[in-house]
Order: structure tokens, then C-alpha cells, then sequence
């Protein structure tokens, strides 16, 4: 009987003092295992598209390969103020920049960037895309949890943000 309860108080210890989230980091900080590919392909959507704030700070035009921009389905982008999230969804689709990543110095930009997505709440998914006749194989991240945020209803960030600004 005793495990019975147990059990039945672990769920309410998880949404207690500290909330489902700080419990998902702590439990990915232990578990969290840095990919060792020999390049990377990445579909990103958000503040690591070209002249945003994180594109910037990782210096990410010259410290990657631009293969081209693609709309990816079966995702929906939300807005969480500063930065977007995507998460499944059909009928809705996502415009992205898709990078690749090779060489010691890219990967190790790469890693940085995977680390501070999977921290941030997001999960990888990886999804096949077609740039100018060529299939690659992408990780996207996806947001953890379904947003209860704004839908950016046309699935590009770098729009949505010009049209706050014009607001």
C-alpha cells in the first residue's frame, strides 16, 4: 500500500513548490547527452534566423552553412513574447532556415545552440526536407508543452516581429 501512495503523491510533488518545469530541466540536466554527429542540419524558425538577436550572437552566417529556407508542415508557431515555439499541429506549417554545421568550430556553435533550445524547454524532432531538389534530414525544436500563447497565424517569425514593430 505504501508504494500505491507514493505513487500517487509524486505527480503532486512535480506540480508543487518548484512546477513542472524547473522538475523537466533538472531531470534533462542529468540526462542531457550532446549530439556527435559529424555535421548537423538544423530547421531554424526564430531568433536563429538571419538578423535576429541569436543569429547574431552566434555570429551564425559565417559560422554555418545557409542551405536554404523551406515551409515545413504539420507544425503551428506561437509567440512567447520575446521568442517563438512551434508545435505539432496539422493543417499549419512553419517557414525556416535551414543550416548545416560541420567542422569542429560549426559544431561546437551547433552544440551550443542545441543546448540552449533543450534547456529552454524544447525537444528535438527530426524532419525530412527538400532544399533545391536536395533531401536533408533537419532537427526542428519543438516546444515541450502546447503553448496557450498567440498563433502567429502565417508560421514566419520574422514577419510577425516586423509587424509588431509597425503596431
Amino acid at each position: 500500500m505504501e508504494n500505491d501512495s507514493s505513487q500517487e503523491r509524486a505527480p503532486e510533488r512535480e506540480k508543487g513548490l518548484f512546477g513542472n518545469v524547473f522538475h523537466k530541466n533538472i531531470c534533462w540536466q542529468r540526462s542531457y547527452q550532446r549530439p556527435e554527429e559529424k555535421e548537423m542540419i538544423m530547421a531554424l524558425y526564430g531568433s536563429l534566423r538571419e538578423d535576429l538577436y541569436n543569429s547574431r550572437r552566434f555570429d551564425l552566417p559565417r559560422r554555418s552553412e545557409f542551405l536554404g529556407t523551406v515551409r515545413i508542415k504539420g507544425y503551428a508557431l506561437y509567440s512567447l513574447g520575446p521568442y517563438p515555439a512551434v508545435y505539432p499541429s496539422e493543417g499549419d506549417s512553419v517557414l525556416a532556415e535551414v543550416r548545416k554545421f560541420s567542422g569542429k568550430q560549426q559544431l561546437e556553435i551547433a552544440k551550443s545552440i542545441d543546448y540552449m533550445e533543450l534547456f529552454g524547454g524544447y525537444h528535438r524532432e527530426y524532419t525530412d526536407l527538400e532544399i533545391g531538389g536536395q533531401k536533408v534530414r533537419a532537427t526542428i525544436y519543438v516546444y515541450d508543452e502546447e503553448p496557450g500563447t498567440e498563433k502567429v497565424e502565417n508560421g514566419d517569425w520574422v514577419e510577425y516581429l516586423k509587424g509588431k514593430e509597425e503596431s
